[in-house]
């Protein structure tokens, strides 16, 4: 047969799961044509076997498809190509390397059946198709059109999907930083960086469904630093309640009820009577009011809240609930707090105002509502509720956002804070 003592050890390592040894073989590179088919022969022999622990797993000739360390086999393939010539790997995983396999081929004919390159949209196309897909809430689909169609379109509209490249994109952000505003100067960070997720999210969406690659998707995006906001001092809150309506009623409640709940200014506009339960001393939150532009023209929408954590039930303190209770007496159930109107909730921007007089009134200098939410969380914090508590309250996703956002230590608890670590004692 031809095959010399080395190609028999081999055959002996896999047959005896020798792993090691070889491995060490496999660096040989004096061995035969004859040895390196023997050891492939081996190799199947030992896949047909089917080992339970170590053991030979090596590709078929001509295949990539492996069994892995934690025991499920993966089968790649070259599925494109990178700009720079480099194969782009896309890898399928099964329990069995027969399902690999299969799951393999499968891939491949998905890839033949929609080549690399087949997408012939061009951007304005793309955001046509990616829109009609997109399973998104009134506020956010306005939010996307007005960025497209202003900002997008007007210099990406007619390009390629599949030609759209990382430095070209890079180029259009860069340009929208510096002078991207419509009335002149440039955007934001954040808005350029809005601009730069949205159509990124697009553009996977026409690679997963194409199946090609897209350069562009490799942009990075500006990083954007969070403004800070400064919450309201226990003497600015003193300040608040004295300045308020000496008998509750419904429009000041609103105020309150962000002070006392970290309820957003939306979903302060949207309550209704309803959504108190007076006899376990909690509000729900379950919808929220924006104003958003549509066809040329705004409309004030109802809408569910900012996400799906931000549905929610807050416990409120008792001498709030006394508050509500004698500031909706005569109310309908149905009735919106704010307006104390069942067909028309109160409009966010009037009760902004209405928020920045009773300042002027109280001494208080201009902050935005956004502020009374920031107080409480911080408030919760220095008064001890644990942070899982305070972002479930507030309708936070996870903690993070609650710590980076929402909790500011005032001057006051950090100096309760060091003097609780001081070891001098007297001696001072």
């Amino acid at each position: 047969t031809g095959i010399n003592t080395i190609a028999q050890q081999k055959v002996n390592a896999v047959r005896y799961q020798n792993i090691d040894y070889l491995r060490r073989f496999r660096k040989d590179q004096s061995v035969s044509d004859d040895a390196e088919y023997f050891l492939q022969v081996a190799c199947l022999y030992s896949q047909s076997e089917q080992p339970s622990k170590g053991g030979c797993h090596l590709p078929k000739t001509g295949e990539n498809i492996y069994k892995r360390k934690d025991g499920r086999w993966e089968a790649r393939f070259i599925s494109g190509r990178k700009p720079d010539g480099r194969a782009k790997y896309t890898s399928v995983y099964a329990r069995t390397y027969a399902a690999a396999k299969a799951k393999l081929e499968d891939r491949k004919r998905m890839i033949v059946s929609r080549p690399a390159g087949s997408c012939r949209l061009t951007v304005k196309e793309l955001f046509v198709w990616y829109l009609s897909q997109a399973e998104i809430k009134p506020s956010t689909r306005a939010r996307y059109v007005f960025l497209i169609e202003h900002h997008i379109l007007p210099e990406l509209g007619s390009i390629f999907v599949v030609s759209l490249t990382a430095k070209q994109l890079s180029d259009f952000l860069s340009q929208k930083r510096q002078s991207g505003r419509l009335h002149g100067g440039g955007l934001s960070a954040k808005s350029v960086r809005d601009i730069g997720v949205l159509i990124k999210a697009a553009l996977r969406f026409a690679s997963a469904e194409y199946h090609f690659y897209c350069d562009a998707l490799n942009t990075k995006l500006p990083k954007t630093k969070q403004r800070e906001i400064e919450p309201f001092s226990a003497w600015e809150l003193d300040q608040l309640r004295k300045g308020l309506s000496p008998s509750p009623n419904h429009k000041d409640a609103g105020i309150l009820l962000s002070a006392n709940g970290g309820l957003r200014l939306g979903e302060v506009c949207a309550l209704r009577v309803s959504d108190i339960d007076f006899q376990n001393g909690t509000v729900s939150i379950e919808r929220a009011v924006q104003r958003v532009r549509q066809n040329g023209k705004t409309k004030l929408i109802i809408q569910t809240p900012k996400s799906e954590k931000s549905v929610r039930v807050i416990p409120l303190p008792n001498d709030m609930m006394a508050y509500l209770k004698k500031a909706v007496s005569g109310l309908s159930q149905n009735a919106y707090i704010l307006t104390g109107r069942t067909d028309k909730p109160m409009e966010p921007r009037t009760y902004q105002y209405y928020f920045e007089s009773v300042l002027r009134r109280c001494g208080i200098r201009k902050r935005s509502y956004h502020t009374l939410r920031h107080t409480y969380a911080t408030r919760c914090i220095e008064n001890g509720i644990d942070i899982k508590s305070v972002s479930e309250m507030l309708g936070h996703a996870d903690i993070t956002t609650t710590l980076r956002l929402y909790v500011h230590p005032s001057m006051d608890s950090k100096r309760q804070a060091v003097q609780k670590i001081s070891f001098l004692g007297g001696v001072a």
